[in-house]
């Protein structure tokens, strides 16, 4: 199979540097790919032009400069990773390829970065950073990418309009994190700062999150046949339908604070013309609704770190451990990380104190562009009038999630740790995976009892 790699007319050193390494030409081995044609542009290879065997699983690599047209090499190839300008996007796109795209971090005030994470969301395509390049291609699956609609040109040009003014008219705002101070009772200020906010921006939240991430994919796709389990602050539902490749072969139930976010989450996955009902209950991600044991797994991503305080954190998480069976239980938790990657749109304030030690307490602003906007005078308005809608966050620092699950877990009396054969009756916890993905930290959990 061949790889067709370029760098358009623009000098990007980095990528051309990544794709010519021994890490990224086995990653490309691994997966059945033989050959790449490399379009360098202006970019430095000491090699020069012309194909060459690099790299330890001696691939055939072919390099060139410049042609009139890329059209024929798009065409040959099984897979595309490119830079992000919106041009070779767009041909690539109609062509069907599977593509990988990482914007070229020199060129920022082009907003290829937005761009790229933009149509990730979407699904059409992966974008990554040259530093993750390797592991992008261990874990891409052509088959996961959402086809790109038969071309529209308003359709993509409405697209780069929306993403990209919004981004240039309102870039300090969207990427202005501030610091927090939880200066009120936990409960009212969660209640001020993140339910009156979700209800508010529903809609356009919505729209921007219905792609499945990988790993969270993967969990629900291993689960066995028959099970049920909880999407603790499922928001719009976009893991209720999962997994894609067995529908209904478990039963996920969400839970949320946010009415309006759960009439979405209610139709989640449904064909066009042909709504399915999910079930779905409004609650609180620190309520005891269940009864112990209730459910075979349990997932909560980006919840927790909304919760305004650790001993808050710390419950939501027992009362995940408190639902899943305690011989098989399984969970998986996702939060934002103060460590994000190249592609994150996200500053953090590295000077904003947490309310506890360890992680920090920020302000993530959200933007509805005016083309999202009611229709009437809110709609006409300039984007300098868009209403910001700040939503609290605490940030995970490394370490501090898994810390976080051992100590809610050692506070019910489990025993943290790999199942212990020979003491009978002993309940336990087990950390099986603790890890970090774009820019969030996540763990997961196992449940047992000898």
């Amino acid at each position: 199979m061949l790889v067709f790699v370029t760098v358009g007319s623009t000098q990007f050193d980095a990528l051309v540097q990544a794709v010519t390494s021994e890490e990224v030409l086995d990653a490309l081995h691994t997966k059945g790919y033989r050959k790449v044609v490399l379009q360098r542009g202006n970019s430095t290879l000491a090699e020069g032009d012309g194909t060459m065997t690099l790299g330890k699983r001696g691939m055939e690599v072919e390099t060139w400069t410049f042609k009139p047209s890329i059209e024929i090499d798009i065409q040959r190839a099984d897979l595309v990773i490119s830079h992000a300008g919106s041009g070779t996007i767009l041909d690539v796109l109609r062509q069907g390829k599977p593509m990988i795209v990482v914007p070229n971090p020199t060129l920022l005030d082009n907003h290829q970065q937005e761009l790229a994470s933009k149509l990730d969301d979407l699904g059409h395509l992966r974008a990554t950073s040259v530093n993750n390049l390797a592991e992008t291609i261990a874990t891409f699956d052509p088959s996961t990418l959402v086809l790109f609609p038969q071309f529209d040109g308003s359709r993509f040009r409405r697209l780069i309009d929306e993403e990209m003014v919004h981004s240039v008219v309102v870039l300090g705002f969207m990427k202005t994190v501030t610091s927090a101070v939880v200066d009120s009772d936990p409960t009212e200020y969660e209640d001020q700062h993140v339910h009156a906010v979700y209800d508010q921006i529903a809609s356009h939240f919505s729209s921007t999150r219905y792609k499945p991430w990988p790993i969270i994919a993967n969990f629900l796709a291993s689960l066995p046949t028959g099970w049920v389990g909880l999407d603790s602050g499922t928001g719009n539902g976009k893991y209720l339908h999962l997994p894609v490749d067995r529908p209904g072969s478990v039963l996920t139930i969400g839970m949320d604070r946010s009415w309006n976010l759960l009439q979405i989450a209610k139709h989640a996955g449904s064909e066009p013309g042909a709504p399915t009902t999910r079930e779905v209950v409004w609650g609180d991600v620190l309520g005891n609704g269940w009864r112990a044991g209730a459910f075979d797994y349990a997932i909560s991503i980006a919840t927790i770190h909304h919760l305004a305080s650790h001993q808050r954190r710390k419950l939501a998480v027992q009362r995940l451990l408190q639902c899943v069976s305690p011989h098989h239980g399984r969970i998986l938790i996702y939060v934002w990380a103060i460590e994000q990657d190249e592609l994150s749109k996200r500053n953090i304030p590295m000077d904003g104190r947490g309310s506890e030690p360890g992680g920090k307490d920020v302000f993530v602003p959200w933007i509805i562009p005016a083309q999202n906007r009611q229709v009437g005078a809110e709609r006409n308005s300039s984007q300098d009038d868009a209403p910001v809608y700040n939503r609290y966050y605490h940030m995970f620092a490394k370490g501090e999630l898994a810390g976080l699950a051992s100590e809610a877990a050692e506070g019910m009396g489990l025993i943290v740790g790999a199942p212990i054969s020979n003491i009978e009756g002993t309940l336990g916890c087990e950390l099986v995976r603790d890890g970090w993905e774009r820019s969030n930290y996540y763990v997961e959990l196992k449940r047992w009892k000898t």
